[in-house]
């Protein structure tokens, strides 16, 4: 009888033990960033930024939820090493939104952006990102070239 107790007992324990929760290390998760759009504007064939001529000071944005958009030079993105100008918001969701974008005192151009959610790859690390279904600039549809917009001013 005792022994058989012992046997239930361990044969408890190693079920116990051995029904280890499947933990998923997310250290090693690649997730999608913070949404955003990025643009490489162009005038004359030459980004407007390469040379010098403008700066980030000189861009502003407009729009329902212009406070919250962060906008950014990032160069060495491309083999072309030239600046590329991103729009980002951290509360972009599944809609449209719409922003005037300035360039000094000039408005440079008008942009209608549709997000749609994209599954998350793997829902215990990432969770789903709003990425960009369309783009308009101008009234016009935009696509991407590689991974960027191109706007040109001429």
């Amino acid at each position: 009888m005792v022994l058989k107790k012992i046997f239930i007992g361990f044969l408890f324990l190693y079920f116990i033990f051995s029904c280890e929760d499947e933990k998923t290390d997310c250290s090693a998760v690649l997730c999608l960033g913070t949404p955003s759009i990025g643009f490489d504007i162009l005038a004359d064939g030459t980004t407007i930024f390469s040379n010098g001529d403008y700066t980030l000071d000189n861009i502003t944005i407009e729009g329902e939820t212009a406070l919250e958009t962060n906008i950014f030079l990032e160069s060495d993105l491309d083999s072309t090493q030239n600046p590329i100008l991103f729009i980002q918001n951290p509360n972009w969701t599944e809609s449209e939104y719409e922003y005037t974008v300035h360039l000094g005192n000039e408005e440079l151009f008008q942009m209608k952006a549709t997000f749609i959610e994209s599954e998350a790859q793997n829902n215990s690390c990432c969770g789903n990102v709003a990425i960009v279904q369309s783009l308009e600039i101008n009234g016009s549809p935009l696509e991407k070239s590689n991974g960027f917009y191109i706007i040109s001013l001429d």
